[in-house]
């Protein structure tokens, strides 16, 4: 679409949707050049703007509507193709309706200036087909053939791989979890995946345009039909092909960093968006009055839609023999059924039910190559001479994907304290915390691997592996402790020292975690080294000042997880531990002050402060500096003071 011509063309289509009203379904010319003319995904974005979106949905909404359910039946017409690998023209076609409905449907969950979103009317209110007396529901036969065309013959998969007379067989991508092989897929099934994941992804987006304190009781139906679904066959398949595909990714290494090399490999955009798509699917919780009504409308809702589609009722739709179903070019997608408490995310049901060695291997190794590989990118030479590491997604992305396992699967967490490549996991960890917190973007990474940690060192059996000795060498230069004999459990204790002196309001939901961390492993603490003990009392010395007890009601918490950290140590490691036993002797005055707290003394103190802190502010901008626009808090401020005292 390289023509100016064309594209004035197109342009002029989209015009015409907005400028004039309730355009009949014959008017070919306004509804096929959205899948003629665009060549790439770029055409259809560039030229089908957010302004020329909104102006058609809320000046024509009809037309809005209709314009999704023409490009839709476009799709299925493409979609029921034997092998679309021999009809470029085709293909292209299909794959011009999922750009459009990918650009459309974010567009539906918006909310218009009137505060309504005309999501429930587009896509989930059943409405009688054009050309048929049957009534169907866009966003049902949407996300079902969106599913389909992940595993359609000849578009995402080879053909060779779907049996004779299907289109549709569900099979998984990548070897790894459930498949031994990969499928041998081009760079066309690859690219073509990406576009289509996008898709699923747009109909999955609901919650994002819904309040974070709404978010929770208001279900979301393209979800419900993909999570909650009951063919085993289509989930397990799924599920694998976007755990294997996630887990392919690989960073630049000691390629040089180029800020749009991603965009020049789709199986690098794939890997994300297969990891992405996998979080929303483990993610979802359906609130419990849509279990419920999920429970009464679904088998009458499926039954109508497989009749508009199909002309007869699926076959599959009623089976329970799951490998037929894929066979058939039709939707299968079935919400479970049963009450509110019985229905269950499968996605979630099937990752806690994997138990094999090998499944387990795969996943602790590809995790850990993909931190690895990143730690190493970001320590490379060309790192070190821009000054700026090579940022990637993907150990944001890979720290959440292990937080899934560990949380959904007590196995999987059993196998992790067990390995022998744990510790090196621990350190990996604890590298991307520090090279993490300073940064606010990269907060949500330092959090989810807090509660890895944490949940990991409330075995016994890890925390006592972490007595054992660590190399400094996989650090860089700049995080390195001077001290030539520390442990694992010494370089967590001092990550969790630098982070919690930091005092970064945006890590604040951290440091309970951090604190916790030390307290779970201090029962097993042995030949601490001495600059730890002094980080240990630091951290003592600031948290127990008296103005800082009372800034916040969760400092005493803290408080209370610190101390029990040397009443372990005390009792159980004392002996072990002797240079903590001096430092502790050393600052006594730490502990004494605590027997003597005195709140209506803590109480001026903190006053103090305050008026100190608002004098100083008051003193910058009198002189012409403007205050500090970056969040502060009173902890901080009173763990300031401390420290200075």
């Amino acid at each position: 679409m390289g023509a100016e011509n064309s594209k004035l063309s197109f342009r002029k289509c989209v015009f015409r949707l907005a400028e004039q009203r309730s355009l009949p379904d014959g008017a070919e010319d306004a509804w096929s050049p959205f899948w003629l003319m665009p060549d790439t995904a770029h055409d259809v974005f560039s030229l089908v703007t957010p302004a020329d979106i909104r102006r058609i949905r809320d000046g024509a909404q009809e037309n809005f509507i209709k314009l999704m359910d023409k490009v839709f039946d476009r799709l299925l017409v493409l979609k029921a193709a034997r092998d679309l690998s021999k009809s470029p023209a085709d293909t292209k076609q299909l794959l011009n309706c999922v750009r459009v409905l990918t650009r459309l449907v974010p567009f539906a969950y918006e909310a218009r200036p009137d505060g309504s979103a005309v999501d429930e009317l587009a896509l989930w209110t059943p409405r009688p087909r054009p050309g048929s007396g049957a009534d169907y529901t866009l966003g049902r036969q949407l996300v079902a053939a969106t599913v389909d065309l992940l595993f359609t013959s000849g578009f995402t998969v080879p053909a060779a791989t779907v049996g004779e007379g299907a289109v549709v067989r569900y099979t998984i991508w990548e070897n790894g979890i459930g498949q031994a092989s990969s499928l041998g897929s081009s760079k066309e099934h690859v690219a073509n995946r990406v576009e289509v994941l996008r898709l699923l992804l747009a109909l999955c987006c609901k919650t994002m345009y819904i309040p974070p304190a709404r978010s929770g009781a208001v279900a979301s139906p393209a979800l419900q039909l993909v999570a909650y679904n009951t063919n085993k066959k289509m989930v397990l398949c799924l599920l694998c092909s976007l755990i294997n595909t996630s887990l392919k990714y690989r960073t630049q290494g000691w390629a040089i960093p180029y800020r749009n090399a991603a965009a020049l490999d789709p199986a690098d955009d794939l890997s994300l968006l297969a990891m992405q798509a996998l979080f929303v699917m483990l993610e979802y919780q359906m609130p419990p009055t849509a279990a419920a009504a999920a429970t009464t409308t679904t088998a009458t809702a499926t039954a109508a839609d497989a009749a508009a589609t199909t002309g007869s009722a699926s076959p599959s739709a009623a089976t329970s023999d799951i490998d037929d179903a894929a066979d058939h070019n039709s939707p299968s997608m079935v919400l479970v059924t049963g009450t509110a408490t019985g229905a269950q995310n499968l996605f979630r049901a099937f990752v806690a039910k994997l138990h094999r060695q090998q499944e387990f291997d795969y996943l602790m190794s590809s995790i850990i190559r993909l931190l690895d590989e990143t730690m190493r990118s970001n320590m490379s030479i060309l790192a070190s001479v821009t000054k700026q590491p090579t940022r990637h997604v993907m150990p944001q992305e890979a720290a959440i994907l292990l937080w899934q396992l560990l949380e959904n699967n007590t196995l999987f967490r059993e196998y992790v304290v067990d390995h022998n490549r744990a510790l090196r996991l621990f350190s990996v960890l604890l590298y991307f915390m520090l090279d993490g917190y300073s940064d606010p973007a990269q907060a949500g990474m330092v959090r989810t691997i807090s509660h890895i940690l944490h949940y990991l060192s409330e075995d016994s059996r890890f925390a006592t592996r972490l007595m054992q000795p660590f190399d400094q060498s996989i650090l860089p230069s700049t995080m390195r402790i001077v001290d030539a004999s520390l442990t694992h459990a010494d370089f967590m204790i001092n990550t969790a020292f630098t982070l919690l002196r930091a005092s970064k309001p945006y890590l604040v939901p951290v440091y309970s975690n951090l604190l916790l961390l030390v307290r779970n492993v201090s029962p097993y603490l042995t030949q601490i080294s001495q600059p730890t003990a002094d980080k240990l009392l630091s951290l003592l010395d600031i948290i127990s000042s008296p103005a800082f007890i009372i800034s916040e009601p969760y400092h005493v918490r803290w408080l209370i997880y610190l101390v029990e950290v040397f009443d372990y140590v005390v009792h159980y490691r004392a002996a072990d531990n002797p240079q903590l036993m001096y430092s502790m002797v050393k600052a006594r005055s730490c502990f004494t002050r605590l027997k003597t707290f005195d709140l209506d003394k803590a109480k001026s103190e903190l006053a103090a402060l305050r008026e100190r802190k608002g004098r100083a502010e008051a003193a910058r901008t009198i002189g012409g500096t403007a205050p500090s626009t970056a969040p502060s808090t009173d902890a901080a401020a009173a763990a300031a003071a401390a420290a200075a005292a």
